[in-house]
């Protein structure tokens, strides 16, 4: 509370006490340049009291897009995905790289973006490369199962609620609604755009 003059802050109530535990680091938004040559952001979260000359254990955290992140605040809450407050809060950097897809190749989209993204966050330095995980969950699940079948970077990953197989996931059924998933591959987030007696081999080669 204070006067007309806002001279003098004087505080009337103490609140939101459970964040006091947590060690809030900060966030920035730095860019890089993918396997196909595009500058793109990405949303580095970086523990509290951060020292370049340290080792810090890293997440890369995947969906499709999320610099905006850089901006929001992250109550460290649970959920189906990693919590950047949480962990951050623990020691770690956590990296949200933005991906650029190409029609027909999802998979290797990822690819040509997140390694790159993470090997730019490794040259800034901080990063203990014994130490680097991934995470997504659904779409990012999938982006996570397929990148564990083309690199070894990773010493472990989670991948949630996902598709490893996109020729068996391509008929599957949405539980919620009973239709059919095929519109996602054919026209959405799924990316390849061809039905999948068109080009069956886009499939495959997209399947973790």
């Amino acid at each position: 509370a204070t006067d007309a003059s806002f001279a003098a802050l004087r505080p009337v109530r103490q609140g939101d006490t459970q964040r006091q535990p947590f060690q809030w680091g900060r966030a920035e938004r730095r860019s890089y340049r993918s396997l196909h040559g595009e500058t793109l952001p990405m949303a580095v979260f970086l523990p509290a009291n951060f020292d370049p000359a340290k080792k810090y254990p890293l997440i890369v955290y995947l969906y499709e897009r999320l610099s905006q992140t850089v901006n929001w605040f992250i109550p460290p809450t649970p959920g189906t995905t990693i919590n950047p407050s949480f962990y951050t809060s623990n020691g770690y950097m956590v990296v949200m790289p933005d991906i650029a897809y190409r029609i027909g190749d999802p998979g290797a989209s990822a690819v040509a973006c997140v390694l790159p993204a993470v090997a730019d966050v490794i040259r800034g330095g901080g990063v203990d490369q014994e130490a680097s995980g991934m995470q997504g969950h659904s779409w990012g699940g999938y982006q996570t199962a397929f990148l564990v079948t083309q690199t070894t970077q990773f010493r472990a990953a989670a991948a949630g609620a996902t598709v490893g197989n996109m020729t068996s996931a391509y008929a599957g059924i949405s539980s919620g609604s009973g239709r059919s998933r095929q519109y996602k591959y054919e026209s959405e987030q799924r990316r390849l755009h061809r039905p999948l007696y068109e080009d069956p081999l886009a499939y495959l080669r997209n399947s973790p």
